[in-house]
């Protein structure tokens, strides 16, 4: 028996789906029999309750659910009393869920082993493979963090509280329960490091890094393959790993394997109904109206300068019906004559995006505005992915 572990607060109800699709892909790879511990709070609605149960009863597997807002009510209290200062440094979105790994072995008192899950992985791989993983001495494994390592976001490694090589990515943990049932209060002791030193980026993460780091077991990236690493390194193949999509890296988009791979495993959870489609379609028709109402503003009354490849300039013109009097230039072109925008003038780009990005930087630097004077045309080519995460989110 595998036991795999999940912990969620859902105050809208819209985030549980995440979990549904990650269960499917679990139990579409994996021959063993698996128990699935979800750890929640009262925001567990009645409706994503009985799915979860039918999606696990459809596979023949089994779930335990596990009210926190129970079982630890008073030190969740004492815990939100002495970190009020937290509260406006944390992402939108973060929630008391952030804390249940690091008291999760109390509450599973049984469970000798356990992989803890993010709600958004996808596990494109049978699950026995990581669970067949050694821990290291403290019973911890876990992989390290790519965008930690070769990015340097961690005020944690900054400040020389930690060695960056040594940082791992606590989405995906393989734990050994008895061993990490020795380091007792460590919810208590963590959130006390975060004050004392003034961490907010990853709470949870770096306390388990801080506390637990130093004995814990590196595995392999693919079981925590994170995929904004993935796309910003332009791998567009999928294999056997565990995706990890945080940052809400979730787009409706068949085209794009990270984002294929997601919708084949929520299509066939009891998330994706008659309700959620039609919730979906009008959320995307929605959103394009937005989006054209705010390009139809943008150019109202203005000329347009339009900077994109010669080979689309004959398609350009005519999608976007360019008159007499307003521009088509190359990049190239854009960039030997210099900006002399006029007032009544605007620029839409239609290039690559990390050259975007540079432009961007540039005019910006200038004081040119985007939005106000420039604007990205790829969104009206393409669907945005930040744009599509929020919409799959609320449907």
């Amino acid at each position: 028996m595998i036991h795999v572990c999940y912990a969620v607060s859902d105050k809208k109800g819209n985030y549980t789906k995440y979990v549904g699709a990650s269960m499917c892909s679990i139990f579409e790879n994996t021959k063993e029999w698996v128990t699935v511990h979800f750890l929640h709070d009262y925001t567990l609605s009645t409706d994503n309750r009985r799915m979860l149960m039918q999606l696990v009863r459809s596979y023949g597997q089994q779930i335990v659910f596990y009210d926190f807002e129970r079982l630890f009510k008073k030190r969740f209290e004492e815990l939100e009393a002495n970190n009020e200062w937290m509260k406006s440094y944390l992402k939108p979105g973060v929630s008391l869920a952030i804390w249940y790994r690091l008291v999760m072995g109390e509450a599973l008192p049984n469970v000798n082993r356990v992989i803890y899950l993010d709600a958004d992985t996808i596990v494109n791989l049978d699950i026995a493979e990581l669970w067949g993983e050694k821990t290291g001495q403290n019973g911890l494994a876990a992989v390290p963090d790519k965008v930690i390592q070769e990015g340097h976001f961690s005020r944690m490694v900054e400040k020389g509280l930690y060695p960056e090589e040594r940082y791992f990515n606590s989405g995906v943990l393989l734990i050994d329960m008895e061993k990490f049932r020795q380091e007792d209060q460590l919810m208590e002791r963590g959130a006390e490091f975060l004050k004392k030193n003034e961490l907010v980026d990853y709470p949870d993460q770096d306390i388990l890094n801080y506390f637990m780091g130093k004995d814990c077991r590196l595995l392999p990236d693919k079981y925590n393959t994170l995929v904004s690493w993935e796309m910003a390194q332009k791998r567009e193949n999928v294999g056997e790993c565990i995706y990890h999509y945080a940052g809400q890296r979730y787009a409706i988009d068949a085209v794009n394997n990270y984002h294929r791979l997601f919708l084949t495993y929520f299509t066939k959870t009891p998330w994706c109904n008659a309700d959620f489609l039609g919730n979906l379609a009008r959320n995307i028709h929605q959103a394009n109206r937005s989006l054209m109402l705010t390009y139809a503003n943008f150019i109202a009354g203005m000329h347009r300068i339009v900077i994109g490849e010669e080979s689309e300039k004959d398609k350009l013109t005519k999608m976007l019906m360019l008159k007499e009097k307003e521009k088509f230039y190359t990049l190239k072109d854009f960039n030997k004559k210099g900006l002399r925008l006029e007032p009544n003038e605007v620029i839409i780009f239609f290039i690559k995006q990390e050259d975007y990005e540079k432009v961007k930087k540039n005019l910006e630097a200038c004081g040119v505005m985007e939005g106000v004077h420039f604007w990205n045309g790829n969104i009206l080519l393409y669907r945005d992915g930040s744009q599509d995460a929020k919409i799959l989110r609320e449907s």
